[in-house]
């Protein structure tokens, strides 16, 4: 993927450990150094934007997840992070619409799922919330699970 694997690696390591300033510094100079694909770029963005996240930089984060989507217009992961952004801020509506378009993406992506069930939960969508839910599940469950602190 990267041909400074070792870095990117390092940067993951760091996200995966909590450090988020070291993992926010790892993932700009990745940013900034050698030329990555588009996807590569949308990977990175994304993964920076949750180091972002634990920072509390919120503004900072949701600027990198539109970067990424930029790079790559139906990247899942950052289409669920925005998701999640917006289920914190209360806009339930705005927030399944970005999990709709992240399982129209990846229809076995179970992340968007899972926070898909929750969203319709707090909408009151019972029902929709459930099969959201039991669909997460069997794709965990079938091996499709990419557990990943808030892609």
């Amino acid at each position: 993927m990267f041909r400074s694997e070792g870095r990117f690696a390092c940067a993951l390591s760091k996200l995966d450990r909590g450090e988020f300033s070291d993992a926010e510094a790892a993932l700009s100079e990745l940013l900034a150094g050698e030329p990555v694909t588009t996807r590569e770029r949308a990977f990175l963005l994304n993964k920076r934007g949750v180091a972002r996240i634990g920072l509390a930089r919120l503004e900072a984060a949701r600027a990198d997840f539109m970067a990424a989507l930029e790079a790559s217009p139906a990247y899942p992961p950052a289409l669920t992070n925005l998701g999640n952004l917006l289920l914190e801020d209360g806009q339930i509506d705005a927030a399944i619409a970005r999990y709709e378009s992240a399982i129209a993406a990846d229809r076995d992506y179970a992340t968007a799922y899972l926070n898909l069930g929750v969203a319709y939960k707090r909408a009151g969508r019972i029902g929709e919330a459930v099969r959201a839910m039991r669909r997460a599940h069997t794709l965990s469950a079938a091996g499709s699970w990419r557990p990943v602190r808030r892609r």
